[in-house]
């Protein structure tokens, strides 16, 4: 049976919302508020152009060359942070450690006078150089002389000579000669520090050409998150990327069989609207990129390369939302489900008002469920998360416009996963719960990689939220399904600019999370004015009694 959404069916899920607010705060944004304004885990970060002109201003002076160009990047240890969320160890490696080995830094890229360059890490909050690596023209140093200098150095750096003594000299093939310590007493459960050096002779005289120190994890750790991470990716490959393109060639071979029902107009504002939003989404995380690929020379043209690879990708996916979009409407129309109105059907503009102030109720009943989701994985199997360069926000170049990717994951996966996966296994199966399953199984797969572990973790967690919104899409149509999801994942990336974005990013973030009711607004008001006497018996679909 098919009924309109009921002008106070809003007033249902008042409740449920409150109660979804009232779990999330407790158990995620006042603790981070609490960790956050206390100055717990760091204080303010330093501007990325103030962390480019110390890294400049070291290079200039360590080396005696002139810098003629500078790049920051956010840059984290994922494996080292990865390690203390899991043992609980984070505020008391900062308390201990931080201010000498950080590990979260800017990392800064110098291009030197003639072919030298180098990379200098500067300490987001205190802004001191913390370790570096120049590749600069000079000449090598004997086994001895490299040893003596580098236990002077280190003494400079405030240790103890007795602390030094498991030290060793190896060969690496980019470096050359390294000298090698673990000093002894700085340990942190089973993670202990190690100290690389590399130290050229410039000028007639010794220079510390490279200084890392870093700790390192445990191999038993270290072992355990590649085999997840491999896991995750054999996952996202097999069960995501794979699936997602045999669901493509579905579509348009349903798109064709069904065309009678449905028109190859329907979807291209969309499909537009995605592919911008994918390609701003891409262009503004290029700093991310640049920070996965380590410490790689001239690595603009890379960054580049990859840029352009990546718009050309977006093209085939944009087409696969638009066919999704075109091939789903056919099929629930072939079904006699009218899961998305149109501008022309009587009462859209009230639908289209009611989706979005569902969609903000839905969004803070998903918040609450997800925080509880979580509290339990982490009770239950350990869950626990860690960094990751290319999501930080710091490495978003204009970060007031990052909740795009919310509207481009809404209208995408909504499409694929929801209207058209939904809509095909209701079709083969004739159950609707049965039909939600593989779309959001499909669709839970291709969050796997994300920096959370086990592995499976956000595999439970979001065949639960995947659920959820299988139910909206049901009840109330794709429109309110774009909506909640929308508004969902643009409150959750706007929560990251709130912490570190600047009153222009915030402002931005707050313009993003009411947007939604702002579009709703106008589409009523216009749909209003083109019919005098507008109805209100638009039909979006309940669930298949």
């Amino acid at each position: 049976m098919n009924e309109m959404i009921k002008p106070n069916e809003w007033r249902r899920f008042i409740a449920a919302a409150i109660i979804g607010f009232l779990l999330f705060a407790a158990l995620d944004l006042i603790p981070t508020i609490v960790s956050t304004t206390s100055g717990e885990l760091g204080g303010k970060v330093i501007e990325k152009a103030e962390a480019e002109r110390l890294a400049a201003s070291f290079a200039e002076q360590h080396l005696g060359m002139k810098v003629s160009e500078s790049k920051a990047v956010h840059q984290t240890d994922k494996l080292m942070n990865g390690y203390l969320m899991k043992e609980e160890l984070a505020k008391t490696y900062y308390e201990q450690y931080d201010s000498r080995f950080p590990t979260d830094t800017f990392q800064v890229e110098v291009s030197l006078e003639g072919k030298n360059y180098g990379f200098v890490y500067v300490h987001m909050q205190n802004g001191s150089v913390v370790a570096w690596n120049f590749n600069v023209d000079a000449h090598p140093m004997s086994d001895k002389e490299m040893s003596d200098s580098a236990a002077v150095f280190l003494e400079k750096q405030g240790f103890r000579s007795e602390e030094l003594k498991n030290s060793k000299l190896r060969h690496d093939k980019v470096q050359g000669l390294i000298w090698s310590a673990a000093p002894a007493g700085f340990t942190i459960e089973e993670a202990k520090l190690n100290i690389d050096l590399a130290l050229v002779e410039l000028n007639g005289e010794p220079v510390i050409a490279m200084y890392k120190p870093a700790f390192q994890v445990p191999d038993a750790y270290k072992k355990y998150v590649d085999k997840q991470d491999m896991y995750a990716s054999v996952l996202t490959m097999v069960g995501y990327l794979l699936m997602s393109i045999v669901l493509c060639i579905l579509a348009i071979v349903y798109a064709i069989l069904y065309r009678k029902f449905t028109s190859f107009k329907y979807g291209i504002i969309l499909t537009i609207i995605y592919f911008i939003a994918y390609c701003i989404t891409n262009l503004i995380m290029v700093d991310g990129v640049r920070a996965s690929l380590g410490e790689i020379a001239d690595m603009d043209l890379t960054i580049m390369i990859t840029m352009i690879f990546t718009i050309v990708v977006g093209i085939p996916m944009a087409a696969s939302i638009y066919i999704s979009l075109v091939a789903g409407d056919g099929l629930w129309k072939a079904m006699g489900r009218n899961v998305w109105p149109r501008f022309k059907d009587a009462g859209y503009g009230e639908y289209v008002w009611r989706s979005a102030r569902l969609g903000y109720l839905f969004a803070l009943i998903l918040f609450g469920l997800q925080a509880v989701i979580f509290l339990i994985l982490k009770l239950s199997i350990g869950t626990w998360n860690t960094s990751d360069a290319t999501q930080s926000p710091y490495n978003i170049s204009a970060l007031w416009l990052m909740p795009v990717l919310a509207w481009m994951a809404a209208i995408g996966e909504e499409a694929v996963f929801r209207m058209f996966g939904i809509g095909l296994f209701r079709k083969w199966f004739k159950n609707t719960f049965l039909a939600c399953l593989p779309p959001t199984l499909f669709w839970a797969l291709g969050h796997v990689m994300y920096p959370f572990y086990p592995a499976t973790t956000r595999l439970f967690e979001l065949i639960i939220i995947g659920l959820a919104f299988c139910y909206i899409f049901m009840k109330y149509g794709y429109i309110t399904a774009v909506f909640t999801h929308a508004i969902f994942n643009t409150i959750a990336v706007s929560y990251s600019i709130i912490m570190v974005g600047s009153a222009f990013d915030i402002a931005a973030a707050v313009l993003f999370i009411v947007l939604p009711v702002l579009i709703a607004y106008v589409i009523r008001l216009l749909h209003n004015k083109k019919r005098q006497n507008p109805s209100v018996t638009t039909d979006p679909p309940l669930m298949q009694q």
